[in-house]
């Protein structure tokens, strides 16, 4: 018994020591930054989607106009992302996260970008009047992503060790802090921009293509595979059950994998294809919609048993206090309410139910039973609505859902009951103790 707690314990520290790593939390909070302005992005691509026939008539000559907003949330996300790791890792280190933010964004720019000058002949091709210089915006969005961790992280690093050796320029306390927090950026920014030019442009070594290239096979995840539905929630799930947030593991490893794919899914839906005929399903919104309704393990259907069906006080009290957060996906308070952490009752259905739900989200997709995620929707709405918004308005994502969630419900039932039998055997318990308590305290007096 001593060793297996020493392992568990031991397996509960290393995992935990990862989920606070610096690095990846960074990565994690700079990433969510990004949100906002995806998911507005994204809502051009919804408006334009809806299955109505005389509305399709009438946004169609504006479609090119709409499709800028997606450009420019989608198409531009590497540069948020490094803006806002810098910025992270700053922030922890405390010192400007604003200037830390602009120099990473520029180190970025130097690292993943090289403008082409056009030649004569091309710029008549491209309709140009005279010969111009041509920014590439491939590496600006999804495909930048790892080049922007990389400029974040390097940034923040290169101004703590400058500043802890004091290679930093310090003005007079009357200066405006603004001011002040440039010029200490200064010597830093200096070494990061000139070294950054002196890898593309001097080496002419690219570290985006480098970097595509190391992580390549973790990209075997990002596919439209079997393996890459069972990987991401195997991973998830089981750090959960050891108390370590799932998502600080999975987002950095994962989110650079999916967002290619949903951007590729927005060029699609640009050009005119339907939500059903995109290149790929395998996105972030194919887990938030169709696996992790209510949250990691799929929890929503825990709370809806624990709600309507538990004979045990403690049962209904936290179903009662569970379900509404489960419903808009905040699953903390039944994870750690239950307790669903460390707890045999619950690991096998918390990983089996996602995973079950996964394969079969996978299963109709491969069939086009259901079309697939075009678009980043709040993960706060109930999961049918989320399912078909994220569709382009697709019914069958929504009954999918739902589907889902009856599915997960009939695979919590079985540990539910021996949960709440055992629960209310123990209140029962309690409770004669308590009566014989106060039976023999009355027979004291």
């Amino acid at each position: 018994m001593d060793n297996s707690r020493t392992w568990k314990d031991k397996t509960i520290d290393v995992m935990s020591k990862i989920a606070a790593n610096r690095y990846l939390r960074a990565i994690r909070d700079g990433m969510a930054v990004i949100i906002p302005v995806t998911i507005v992005g994204s809502f051009f691509t919804i408006v334009t989607q809806l299955p109505i026939p005389a509305w399709t008539s009438f946004i169609k000559p504006y479609a090119a106009g709409l499709a800028i907003p997606i450009n420019f949330s989608m198409g531009f996300m590497a540069i948020y992302a490094a803006f806002a790791i810098a910025g992270r890792l700053a922030e922890g280190y405390h010192f400007d996260h604003i200037s830390t933010g602009v120099v990473s964004v520029m180190v970025f720019l130097l690292l993943a970008v090289k403008p082409i000058t056009t030649t004569p002949a091309a710029f008549k091709a491209l309709g140009l009047k005279a010969a111009a210089t041509v920014v590439p915006l491939t590496n600006f969005g999804a495909a930048g992503l790892f080049t922007a961790m990389l400029a974040g992280i390097l940034t923040a690093e290169v101004t703590r060790i400058c500043r802890d050796h004091h290679l930093v320029i310090t003005l007079p306390d009357g200066v405006p802090p603004a001011v002040a927090a440039s010029f200490s950026a200064l010597i830093p920014a200096t070494f990061l921009i000139v070294g950054a030019w002196v890898i593309h442009v001097g080496l002419n070594f690219d570290v985006n293509t480098f970097l595509q290239w190391v992580f390549s096979p973790l990209a075997y995840f990002g596919r439209d595979n079997l393996l890459s539905v069972i990987v991401p929630i195997l991973l998830t799930d089981i750090v959960w059950l050891f108390g370590i947030h799932g998502a600080a593991l999975a987002t950095p490893i994962f989110w650079p994998l999916w967002y290619p794919n949903l951007n590729d899914n927005l060029a699609a839906i640009s050009k005119g294809t339907t939500a059903a005929t995109v290149p790929h399903f395998m996105t972030e919104q194919f887990f938030q919609w169709f696996v992790y309704v209510g949250g990691a393990g799929a929890t929503l259907s825990l709370c809806i048993l624990l709600a309507f069906f538990s004979k045990s006080a403690y049962g209904k009290t936290i179903g009662k206090v569970t379900i509404i957060p489960g419903i808009f996906n905040i699953n903390e308070p039944v994870i750690f309410g239950v307790p669903i952490v460390m707890n045999p009752y619950f690991a096998i259905p918390f990983v089996l139910a996602p995973l079950t739900m996964g394969i079969i989200t996978w299963a109709a997709t491969v069939l086009h039973l259901v079309s697939r995620t075009v678009a980043l929707v709040p993960w706060t709405l109930p999961g049918p609505i989320g399912a078909l918004m994220t569709t382009a308005w697709d019914w069958r994502a929504a009954v999918l859902c739902i589907i889902n969630i009856i599915v997960a419900t009939f695979i919590y039932y079985p540990f539910f009951k021996i949960w709440d039998r055992n629960q209310l055997k123990a209140e029962r318990e309690a409770a004669q103790a308590d009566a014989e308590k106060a039976a023999q305290t009355t027979v004291t007096e």
